[in-house]
């Protein structure tokens, strides 16, 4: 029964948040730019109070020290990109200061187990991910920062495989992962160092130096999708060579990536801005182009749509969250009107922007403090008997 499946899939209580949604970048890029300018400045006030002292403590150095010339201090390298394969630092072997350990069952486990998300006292689960090794937790902290932490499926101690970041995307298969962190770029591989105790680090580093409000969006195949805020578009570091920025600003969002044929299915600009949401399916150029184009389209809301995970369908709650919309997108973009027609399918419901693929073909949706269960062949959504208040969403990479 679908319902069972989905009782033990979903009762992660580690917060409210599902899985980060691809659309719902430009919130996080506003986020970061926040950020870094109340960083920068707490950074000025602390600077000016440093040079006070500074000042003070050059004038005793003088009167009591023996002055000698000093060295020169070493300036750092600040070229644009660095594409060599590097140690990393952002791995490392101490675990995550845990102040707490939060139940989670995993529905997709034969038999079904119970495993521990375990997160900072102060902090929440942002996204949870179930790779072939384990699961793959997102910690966003109270100032916003957030870590990367893998926990084996032996609930053995958690590893923190990204330190640091303002937002982090992981790769389908969970084998590669991406960060981003005050103007730079990172993507990195997983690897096993030690076959006996399972120990990782991130390896075969590239780092690429990107406007400061720029963040990972995802990956298509080995080259990574960026975005920024509201309006400024989007675009494309292919890892094997140095970024070159080449935003296009007719890209309004991205829904994700077709993992048979490497499209991306994104909101696009129309020609006339009255125009209800067109949709478009992407080929990666400098940085994108259109292969195809539908417009008219249910408006999506401002989060939560998401392509399922064998890339035939888009499934999103529509602006204003009382529908949910589900197109096949191996007809949406058709010539014969009534072939296109029929691929956009919608349902009376209303919603949170809080939304999963269970599977290629289940799409699950918030509704009225439950989760609904949503298929392309369904008259109406299937009530599921599992509240959704603080409950995570574990997706399956």
């Amino acid at each position: 029964m679908i319902e069972d499946a989905l009782r033990e899939a979903f009762k992660a209580k580690a917060g409210t948040a599902p899985p980060a949604p691809l659309n719902g970048i430009a919130d996080v890029a506003i986020r970061n730019a926040g950020r870094i300018r109340r960083r920068r400045r707490a950074a000025a006030s602390g600077f000016a109070a440093f040079v006070v002292m500074a000042v003070a403590a050059i004038a005793t150095f003088h009167v009591v020290g023996q002055g000698t010339p000093s060295a020169p201090v070493a300036q750092g390298d600040h070229g644009p990109q660095s594409s060599q394969p590097q140690a990393t630092l952002a791995t490392q072997s101490d675990p995550p200061a845990v102040g707490k350990e939060v139940a989670a069952m995993d529905g997709d486990a034969q038999p079904s187990t119970t495993v521990r998300l375990k997160l900072p006292d102060n902090g929440k689960v942002d996204a949870a991910y179930k790779a072939k090794d384990g699961y793959l937790v997102v910690n966003t902290e109270a100032d916003g920062d957030k870590q990367l932490v893998l926990q084996d499926d032996h609930d053995k101690q958690p590893q923190v495989l990204v330190k640091k970041a303002s937002n982090i995307a992981v790769a389908k298969g969970g084998d590669k992962v991406a960060w981003a962190q005050e103007g730079k770029v990172t993507v990195a591989t997983r690897t096993t160092t030690d076959d006996k105790t399972k120990k990782q680090q991130l390896t075969d580093q590239v780092t690429a130096e990107v406007p400061e409000t720029a963040v990972a969006v995802g990956f298509v195949g080995s080259d990574l999708l960026l975005g920024r805020e509201e309006g400024a578009g989007y675009d494309v570091w292919y890892t094997g060579r140095d970024y070159i920025q080449s935003w296009d600003d007719n890209v309004v969002r991205i829904f994700g990536v077709d993992p048979g044929t490497k499209s991306v299915y994104a909101e696009v600009k129309p020609a006339d801005k009255d125009e209800p949401m067109c949709l478009a399916m992407l080929t990666l150029d400098q940085p994108f182009k259109v292969a195809q184009r539908r417009c008219g389209l249910p408006v999506a809301a401002k989060a939560g749509g998401r392509v399922s995970p064998d890339g035939h369908w888009l499934a999103y709650p529509v602006d204003g969250l009382k529908q949910v919309a589900m197109l096949d997108l191996t007809k949406v973009f058709d010539t014969a009107t009534a072939v296109a027609a029929a691929a956009v399918k919608t349902w009376n419901l209303t919603v949170t922007t809080k939304t999963v693929w269970m599977n290629a073909t289940t799409f699950v949706v918030d509704s009225g403090g439950k989760f609904r269960a949503i298929t392309p062949t369904a008259a109406t959504p299937e009530p599921l008997n599992v509240e959704s208040e603080g409950v995570v969403l574990i997706e399956l990479l």
